[in-house]
């Protein structure tokens, strides 16, 4: 039923599956339920605005890292808005505090300089926090996705923090994860109750960071449960705080694509009416090969083909997929868990039209959310 649907839409297309991400949410729900654990949903991987209706009710609200996701955070899902950005600039300090709960500074010179404003202009309501760097190393995909890898901007040095800046503050944020299972989600916690427990006590909230995978077919979500109900046990008085991004919109939605034409160049290259680099960038920059529906290896199935982006950049090139039937001009290319980091992180290089976005209801129903045109290329350029 899926897939009739699928291949009738109009593409290029970001399409999310409302049955998947109920079903993740409902993650978010046992998490929160079983732990006691605060979750609010990072912008940064997702911002598809027209699903928080669907989202709100399972999060306590959002994370951003800077002013246009916190105020989408606050306009359009309504919770609690918290914020981390590697520097603040004063105007934008200004914007923000009529939006915020909770802000986390990445240094202890801009905690210094900006404390005394947040105290004055957000009337007691905005909760401080820094973020440290607890020079811990978890990630294994890719040192570009590694907060902790040598000479890193991201948070301050342990060796920095001291008594006098810390009674300045309401909380810790720790962000070292990306794309970990639950043994480093652990490991992560306790980590910092080894080295920063000292400065507990004065403390209402830890901000643990996202990159935990919670949606995961092998994450073990009871192991982080017990761990975050033996911490709190122990410090019944500090809220945790996860923020999940790509993990909420896990294999949740598709880029569907069609094939434009077919290149015979050594090898036979189809050339798609998506692209890499403009609406995927994770695909180079990462790089990853991602899933594509009906697919195999190179050479696994009948028919071999590279699948390239309609884009100049030669290096436009997704990957080489086999399949049981000969590819046509015209047949449908379905990519998988596109839903993270896609939408908030496309361009319109070359011009080409961005995807339009819909939704596949939980009734196999069909929505077109958004469609982009010659006005949004040309608002990006002056």
């Amino acid at each position: 039923m899926v897939l009739s649907v699928l291949s009738k839409v109009k593409t290029p297309a970001y399409i999310l599956d409302e049955a998947q991400l109920l079903k993740n949410l409902e993650t978010v729900r046992k998490l929160k339920k079983e732990s006691g654990c605060k979750v609010i949903l990072a912008l940064k991987a997702f911002s598809m605005f027209s699903a928080f209706p669907i989202m709100k009710e399972f999060f306590d609200g959002t994370t951003a890292s800077g002013y246009n996701e916190a105020r989408l955070g606050h306009d359009e899902f309504g919770k609690e808005v918290h914020v981390y950005s590697p520097a603040f600039d004063e105007d934008e300090i200004e914007r923000l505090i009529p939006l915020l709960g909770h802000i986390s500074f990445n240094t202890v010179s801009q905690a210094e300089k900006y404390l005394p404003i947040i105290k004055e202009k957000g009337k007691g309501k905005i909760s401080p926090g820094i973020r440290v760097n607890p020079l811990l190393s978890l990630v294994k995909n890719s040192e570009l996705y590694n907060p902790c890898s040598p000479c890193s901007r991201m948070g301050e040095q342990p060796s920095n923090l001291n008594d006098d800046i810390i009674s300045k503050l309401k909380g810790l944020h720790f962000h070292i994860l990306c794309e970990n299972l639950a043994e480093d989600s652990v490991k992560m916690i306790d980590e910092i109750e080894a080295k920063f427990g000292k400065y507990f006590s004065n403390l209402k909230w830890i901000n643990f960071g996202g990159g935990h995978y919670i949606n995961h077919e092998n994450y073990d979500l009871n192991k982080l449960i017990e761990r975050i109900k033996k911490f709190k046990s122990t410090f019944p008085n500090i809220d945790m705080i996860f923020e999940p991004g790509g993990a909420i919109v896990y294999n949740a939605g598709w880029l569907v694509s069609t094939v434009l034409d077919i290149v015979r160049n050594e090898k036979n290259i189809l050339i798609l009416d998506t692209s890499a680099t403009a609406h995927m960038p994770d695909v180079l920059e990462m790089p990853y090969r991602p899933r594509v529906i009906g697919s195999g290896q190179a050479n696994e199935k009948a028919h071999t083909y590279l699948l390239g982006g309609r884009t100049c950049l030669s290096g436009d090139i997704i990957g080489e997929y086999s399949f049981d039937k000969e590819i046509k001009i015209g047949d449908k290319v379905i990519f998988e868990d596109m839903m993270q980091y896609t939408m908030v992180k496309n361009t319109t290089f070359n011009g080409i039209p961005l995807p339009d976005i819909g939704i596949l209801t939980k009734n196999n129903s069909y929505e077109v959310v958004k469609s982009f045109g010659y006005e949004d290329f040309k608002m990006r350029l002056s």
